[in-house]
């Protein structure tokens, strides 16, 4: 059965588009912490609920938007995208609501919709879904930008790379470590050696490999799990000597901070959080970089491999250390 995502982009693709519709793309950000994931679920929080729900709120009809793809729980964005039709009625009606900055006859309506669609958009406060005060709210969703775009624009397939960063928190279980990171990284009690899994990424990063066993593979998958990877580890500075520059919240004492980036053109379910899970292993000597080569080269040479993968290679990455940081399109967004 095909995903609701795929369902819901070739039924956009296929529904009558009226005369005058314009099509707006909306980068956005969200915390994705208190969120049963992007898309929409029944009886759930989710962010394309709390989009639709601010949109409906504004054109006063149902409102269905199309994403890049979809998150997990708890996993966050920087740069996520979706697109809204709006009708030529409706973007007049914002036109004439965009601020006084953009009131003047040199920019067009869609501009100025695109402006307002912006202004409301931007930190509106959600629900957070678990607190015990229904009152606590906070803008845990932001936009960051909305631009007119052609109709034939598809926020998903339209696509040309993602980039995704996951943070890696790591120290002593009674080492400092900065509060404010538990939301946003991966939490590991051990050191971890940065020179291997610069190595192991090293290894994964600029050639085809089939990473269909770096994945979950989902019932119906039809594409080629054979793709190209670039990724980088690198250590994110938390604690600077004599400098009270760095707010409170973000210092930390024999602590450590890693950032691990993934680019891809498409990224299998689950795959970016198994490469993690993989080098964070790797870091914690749990395995090494010669059993990592040997089953990379193994599923290569055979999709059906059935070399055995070592228990440490099984580990998913937590959800909460994920962001999807930017979406490449050949139209700026």
């Amino acid at each position: 059965m095909p995903h609701q995502r795929d369902r819901n982009a070739r039924a956009s693709a296929s529904s009558t588009i009226e005369d005058g519709t314009q099509r707006f793309a909306i980068r956005f950000s969200f915390d994705g912490t208190t969120y049963q994931g992007f898309q929409s679920q029944p009886y759930q929080n989710t962010i394309q609920d709390q989009l639709e729900h601010r949109l409906r709120g504004l054109l006063k009809r149902h409102v269905r938007i199309i994403a890049w793809g979809r998150t997990d729980t708890g996993v966050h964005a920087q740069g996520a995208v979706a697109t809204v039709d709006l009708t030529k009625d409706e973007v007049e009606r914002f036109a004439k609501m965009a601020g006084k900055d953009y009131l003047d006859e040199t920019n067009s309506n869609e501009t100025k919709a695109a402006r307002f669609l912006f202004s409301v958009l931007k930190e509106f406060a959600c629900n957070t879904g678990f607190t015990g005060n229904p009152q606590v709210r906070y803008g845990s969703i932001s936009s960051k930008a909305v631009v007119a775009v052609p109709l034939d624009f598809d926020a998903r397939y339209s696509a040309l790379w993602k980039r995704y960063v996951y943070y890696i928190c790591s120290g002593s279980f009674y080492d400092q470590s900065p509060f404010v990171w538990s939301r946003y990284a991966w939490r590991v009690r051990e050191e971890l050696d940065l020179t291997a899994m610069k190595e192991a990424a090293n290894l994964l990063s600029g050639e085809q490999h089939n990473f269909s066993w770096m994945s979950v593979t989902q019932a119906g998958e039809l594409r080629d799990p054979r793709r190209i990877v670039k990724l980088t580890v690198e250590e994110v500075p938390v604690q600077l000597e004599n400098d009270d520059t760095l707010p409170y919240f973000l210092r930390a004492q024999n602590t450590n901070i890693y950032k691990i980036s993934g680019s891809c053109d498409f990224f299998l379910y689950k795959m970016m959080r198994r490469i993690v899970g993989i080098l964070v292993a790797i870091g914690q000597g749990k395995s090494d970089v010669a059993m990592l080569t040997k089953c990379v080269d193994a599923f290569d040479k055979d999709e059906k491999c059935k070399e055995k993968i070592p228990h440490a290679f099984l580990e998913t990455a937590p959800a909460k250390g994920l962001c999807l940081e930017h979406i490449e399109y050949s139209i700026p967004i």
